[in-house]
């Protein structure tokens, strides 16, 4: 009987909404019922019960919380997040601009520190931003592909708005385009490892997997990136500095776009940090800013909050068996 039919999958909704420890009792309750509705023929009120019971709230407390309430804790902080992080880059640049000016005045080094100041900055920022998406995300939606997507696409609608601002040369949009592309991609995949991990309770290995992760994704889409934008090989000098990147020690860009130098390793050389910072200054950058609040809302979202059976309200039977 399709009425049936439709009120089983209105029952089933209903009891997704619930906690898992209540789920098997309320929805044997409610078979009982919607069986002796159906017995007697009566298909309006077998359809209206489940209905009411699909469209009511769960009773949990968080569930119970107003709409606009949740939305502001929820989608609102996502929304804004990318871009306060831009806006995180944007002063570690400035004040790098200006300590590196003021300390030029005492010690000619002073420029060599431009970079390192800025990545201190930046990653200060994205500690304190990381902070405050942990307390945020409490009680935030989880599960499958909710957080990661949720993290990503704000991300890339900034992206896009600030490219199409910033960069209003299509070559140069293509030539931006695959690392930005291969970063965001990775950082999702990333995210979804972490909730499923968080999820289990292991939140250790949860922030040691996205970590490492999100470096190894931040070096894949430098590498992208500079290859996309630099010739490699270094046959031709121009003014002394070779045209080209030797891709040999490619795994190192990252590095030495935090650094501006190779620290002490083989390479890459001084003429070739120069074209790949000149290169990919700001996507660096940008990555360390996203990542540890990424992190830290989706590990925090995916471990969630149990609530105690006190909070759960159950629901009066509608129509009792007689």
């Amino acid at each position: 009987m399709v009425s049936r039919r439709v009120a089983e999958v209105l029952l089933a909704v209903a009891r997704r909404r619930w906690p898992r420890e209540l789920r098997a009792d309320l929805g044997r309750e409610w078979a009982a019922e919607l069986r002796v509705l159906a017995e007697r023929g009566q298909r309006v009120r077998m359809l209206r019960f489940a209905a009411s019971l699909a469209a009511r709230r769960s009773g949990v407390a968080a569930d119970r919380a107003p709409i606009a309430r949740r939305l502001l804790r929820t989608a609102l902080p996502l929304l804004l997040a990318p871009s306060v992080c831009v806006g995180v880059v944007l002063v570690s640049l400035v004040t790098m601009s200006a300590v590196a000016e003021w300390l030029s005045r005492r010690f000619v080094w002073a420029f060599d520190l431009q970079l390192p100041i800025a990545t201190v900055l930046t990653l200060c920022g994205a500690v304190g931003l990381a902070a405050l998406a942990q307390r945020l995300a409490r009680g935030a939606p989880a599960g499958g592909w909710r957080v990661p997507l949720g993290i990503v696409v704000p991300v890339a609608l900034t992206v896009a708005a600030a490219g199409y601002a910033v960069l209003d040369d299509v070559d140069a949009l293509a030539r931006v385009a695959p690392g930005l592309t291969l970063w965001l991609a990775g950082l999702a995949l990333v995210l979804r490892a972490t909730t499923r991990l968080a999820g289990r309770g292991r939140v250790r290995l949860a922030w040691c997997v996205g970590v490492l992760g999100a470096i190894v994704v931040a070096d894949l889409a430098t590498i992208v990136a500079v290859l996309s934008q630099v010739p490699t090989g270094t046959g031709t000098v121009v003014d002394g500095v070779p045209d080209g990147v030797d891709p040999t020690f490619a795994p190192l860009w990252l590095l030495a776009c935090y650094t501006d130098s190779a620290l002490g390793l083989p390479g890459p050389t001084e003429q070739e940090i120069f074209l790949i910072t000149d290169a990919v200054l700001l996507e660096p950058l940008l990555y360390l800013a996203w990542a540890p609040y990424a992190l830290a809302w989706a590990i925090r979202a995916a471990r969630g909050r149990p609530e105690p059976v006190a909070d759960h309200v159950l629901p009066e039977p509608v129509i009792r068996p007689s």
